[in-house]
């Protein structure tokens, strides 16, 4: 098999001395060898500098940059900024691949269609149980070659999530801007809407092969008002985008993705304590209760009924009662 796509891995890092080798192990094993790895220690306190400058010793496909600490987005950022590989991925420094044959079969079986974006699968490991979980199923065709048809067949399988390392993206890409914005959480909700939007082609990778290890220091178990509020902004934005597109073919599908988006923000308000006085942000999503309208996903489609039948705060109140009910 040719060897002449370059792939670049983004991995920044910080603070996960604990991983990072099983990280950039998964990596380097792999059985496709033209690649570059791109660690951006965002000034990482622990052994991750130490352990990164050995790894580029070590490989010369290996990159190593060291800043001080900006946040996850300015991380990416720095490793855009620096990569020259035709396709690139991002891997979070506590994550990793599960398959040394993944870049081969991804080479073979989406990139020698040229996508503009080829969407992964993944499973999640919980490492307080010991156990993992499946993702979203990856195990589709994408019919027909007009963009609208596959968004449509992603959104339909609830295939692409707003998480960035579940996009393998082409450097053509790059006329666009795709910067992460700096110093929020949620960042990956408006980058993914805007891959979205400036996408020609996408393409789905059939494997779950990407392991996301989820644990109790996750944002989603330590939510506070600057979550909330970084995530309603982030709904607000891409919302406020998808007037770039309203004659486009895949507006409503674009706006099946803000739907969902919205309904996490919804579980998220309910979920956080009430100390931190959310209700302003909770009273100005409101006025975005259209958006589940578009209910092509089950779950938007729940509470979609529920919004229908007891109105926005009885809805609210409903989706509370089911957080309790799960504990």
């Amino acid at each position: 098999m040719s060897e002449e796509i370059k792939i670049s891995v983004i991995i920044p890092v910080y603070n996960v001395e604990k991983y990072l080798k099983e990280c950039v192990d998964s990596v380097l094993n792999q059985t496709y060898k033209n690649i570059e790895v791109i660690l951006v220690d965002d000034g990482s306190p622990d052994n991750c500098p130490r352990i990164c400058d050995d790894y580029a010793n070590s490989d010369d496909r290996i990159k190593v940059l060291h800043k001080t600490n900006g946040g996850l987005s300015s991380a990416r950022n720095v490793g855009l900024e620096i990569m020259d590989g035709d396709y690139f991925i991002f891997l979070d420094s506590d994550d990793y691949w599960n398959d040394k044959e993944f870049l081969k079969k991804l080479i073979s079986d989406n990139i020698s269609n040229n996508p503009d974006i080829v969407v992964l699968g993944y499973k999640k490991y919980y490492v307080e149980k010991s156990r993992f979980v499946e993702g979203y199923s990856t195990d589709i065709s994408l019919n027909g070659n007009d963009k609208t048809t596959q968004i449509k067949q992603l959104i339909e399988n609830n295939i692409f999530e707003s998480n960035a390392w579940t996009k393998v993206i082409s450097k053509r890409m790059f006329c666009y801007d795709l910067r992460f914005i700096e110093g929020i959480y949620s960042e990956d909700i408006d980058w993914s809407a805007r891959l979205l939007i400036y996408a020609k082609s996408l393409d789905v990778y059939n494997g779950n092969v990407y392991v996301y290890r989820q644990n109790n220091s996750s944002i989603t178990h330590n939510l506070n008002r600057k979550n909330i509020m970084d995530l309603k902004n982030q709904i607000i934005r891409i919302v406020e985008l998808s007037k770039q597109i309203e004659q486009e073919d895949y507006y409503e599908w674009y706006m099946n993705y803000c739907a969902y988006q919205y309904v996490t923000f919804l579980n998220c308000a309910v979920a956080i304590d009430k100390s931190e006085n959310i209700s302003e942000f909770v009273n100005e999503m409101k006025e975005y209760a259209y958006l589940l309208n578009y209910h092509v996903n089950k779950k938007v489609n729940l509470v979609y009924k529920f919004y229908k039948l007891l109105g926005y705060k009885g809805m609210l109140k409903i989706l509370k009662l089911f957080l309790k009910i799960r504990g």
